[in-house]
């Protein structure tokens, strides 16, 4: 669960540090990966009237997404109007594989952007694409369920008028890992090096080469935007990281410190994650939230192994004297 403004500052920010352009990468891995929930879901979309889609409504409502409307339609086109869009590619892929689904049929598809309004536009494919596996983690954690609904206000989520809902009066959306894995899979073989990125302050035990990269661009990204935040996060003991944890990562279904150790001397941080979301994202907000108590830059090392994802956080200048 995120705002649209932070996801698409973390993928602005992963396209500078990684020197891509991955507009096309991420509109697919949206398409594939809403084509993939199609499958496990009892009622999908068929035909061309969205009035008549069962649960269609509620379900983008849920996630956070806007209205759509079908402005043009023949047997070769349509043309689709998405008020409220929340990102340009991910948003035109969500629609397109939609469509697909709906029709029965293959679509090529383009986008453009107005300051409310997405406009995709799709055109009838005669080619084959075979249906999209299901993704694998590249960690050892097991998803253990997190809740942090003790600590939601929730008076203050509102269901807006133009489609979606907000908390706190923020927009939020629903983002599924396995989105965020296809994302990783169709741009990391891409990334030939990084540039405005702390490379050497991230470690990631058995994950090398553009993996290693990748996960490196957006865990450095989702530290700078945790930091620019300006979140204060205090901490004076080992379990005031559990529920700093839980209000920076648990709300936002990123998972949770568990068992964290805490050396008074340094800062020294070392805990279990469980219900990890994702390495790269849950490990650079963490980052992020030890440099804001500690005012001081760090070095993290992640590694998972029998189910358990860990996490070790140290002051830069410790870790570079004892290199």
């Amino acid at each position: 669960m995120v705002s649209p403004i932070w996801l698409n500052s973390l993928l602005s920010n992963v396209e500078m540090r990684t020197s891509l352009s991955l507009g096309r990468k991420i509109a697919h891995a949206s398409s594939e990966s809403e084509e993939f929930l199609f499958s496990l879901q009892d009622q999908i979309p068929s035909g061309k009237n969205p009035r008549k889609w069962k649960k269609f409504s509620e379900g983008r409502i849920s996630r956070g997404l806007g209205e759509i409307e079908i402005i043009e339609e023949n047997p070769e086109n349509a043309t689709i109007l998405v008020n409220r869009y929340f990102s340009g590619p991910l948003d035109a892929g969500i629609i397109a594989s939609t469509w697909e689904t709906a029709t029965g049929k293959r679509y090529k598809f383009r986008w453009s952007e107005s300051k409310d309004v997405l406009m995709v536009e799709l055109t009838k494919d005669e080619v084959k694409i075979p249906f999209p596996k299901e993704m694998k983690k590249n960690w050892l954690g097991i998803d253990e369920k997190v809740d942090g609904t003790s600590i939601i206000q929730w008076g203050d989520i509102r269901e807006l008028d133009a489609g979606g809902w907000e908390m706190n009066g923020e927009r939020k959306i629903m983002i599924h890992r396995d989105l965020i894995l296809r994302f990783e899979e169709y741009s990391q073989s891409q990334i030939i090096s990084l540039r405005e990125s702390r490379q050497e302050d991230y470690v990631w035990k058995d994950v090398g080469g553009n993996r290693s990269l990748w996960w490196t661009a957006v865990a450095d990204s989702c530290r700078q935007l945790f930091f620019d935040s300006g979140k204060h996060v205090m901490i004076s003991g080992a379990k005031d990281w559990t529920s700093s944890s839980i209000r920076n990562l648990s709300l936002q279904g990123l998972g949770k410190l568990s068992k964290p150790e805490l050396k008074s001397e340094n800062g020294e941080l070392n805990s279990d994650i469980v219900g990890c979301f994702h390495p790269a994202i849950s490990g650079g907000i963490l980052l992020g939230c030890w440099e804001r108590s500690t005012g001081v830059k760090g070095r993290m090392k992640m590694g998972s192994e029998a189910g358990v994802v860990t996490v070790n956080i140290v002051p830069k200048r410790a870790s570079t004297s004892n290199l």
